[in-house]
């Protein structure tokens, strides 16, 4: 049995589809069970990296687990991520995938990049054979980004990334869930191309027909109206933290590893809008 963490995300919600279709027996996990699609058939646990005898019992009988990021701020984060690899490792699953984020590291510019690799540390200490998705920005969360006047404010000066979209990365984790690696390893999972910000406005005001912008600001303009919109601070340095790693180079990698997995390349910026217009619906106003 598969156990997929987070099932109501956008990731597991999709990557449970994938297997659903593939009759593979799954157990979703969630802290929300009224969330989960009605789509997919499979066990439904209610499930919370806080609560040890949830992950206890969510992680019983399973073979293969699929580990999302939980929400806390950076630091308490990578402790819920070691709760279920400690879980995981008490009921003798055969091999977890963990979704984490590209360029993790101790240095990363981003506040969760280096709690990903605080949390990588840990899976590998448990001992469980693994793989580490490593993904780059999501590319359907573009849109999202500008406001209502069609402006993208952010300091990521002219820094690009490999933008991948969900389903790119719902296809690889299928993909090694239903044939891991023999081996533990690490993958960075990206688009075909690195993109400023510049050039995502600019590409998109073609698809949308309506002139779109990025606005490169210093760190501390975005801090400073970010403040207003966060309900916590320490969302203000994720996000802020998020753009200064895209500026320092950390998320420019391209790799092949939605090509090497799933048989089929990794979509465009254009492509991807062209197959999903309605995400472009809020940049038509």
């Amino acid at each position: 049995m598969i156990l997929i963490t987070g099932a109501s995300g956008r990731v597991s919600s999709r990557l449970a589809e994938l297997l659903s279709e593939q009759k593979q027996p799954l157990r979703l996990m969630t802290r929300h069970p009224h969330h989960l699609s009605t789509h997919v058939q499979g066990e439904i646990i209610q499930g919370d990296y806080q609560d040890p005898t949830s992950l206890t019992m969510a992680f019983a009988g399973i073979e293969r687990a699929f580990v999302v990021s939980g929400h806390a701020a950076p630091g308490e984060r990578a402790k819920l991520h070691r709760n279920a690899f400690e879980a995981a490792a008490q009921a003798g699953v055969k091999h977890v995938i963990y979704l984490s984020f590209q360029g993790a590291s101790p240095t990363s510019k981003f506040p969760l990049g280096r709690d990903h690799a605080e949390s990588e540390a840990y899976l590998k200490a448990t001992g469980v054979p693994h793989t580490i998705l490593r993904d780059s920005m999501y590319l359907d969360m573009l849109p999202e980004l500008f406001n209502e006047e069609g402006v993208l404010r952010a300091p990521a000066g002219d820094g690009a990334a490999a933008f991948v979209s969900r389903e790119d990365v719902s296809r690889v984790a299928a993909a090694v869930l239903l044939d891991p690696p023999l081996s533990s390893a690490t993958y960075d999972v990206t688009g075909p191309e690195p993109v400023t910000l510049q050039e995502a406005a600019g590409r998109l005001s073609v698809l949308v027909g309506r002139e779109l912008r990025y606005e490169d600001e210093s760190l501390e303009q975005a801090q400073a109206w970010r403040r207003n919109l966060a309900s916590e601070l320490w969302e203000v340095d994720v996000w802020t933290g998020s753009y200064e790693a895209l500026a320092a180079g950390e998320l420019a990698h391209v790799t092949d590893t939605v090509l090497n997995w799933t048989k089929q390349p990794p979509a465009h910026l254009e492509s991807y809008f062209n197959a999903h217009p309605h995400l472009l619906d809020p940049l038509r106003k």
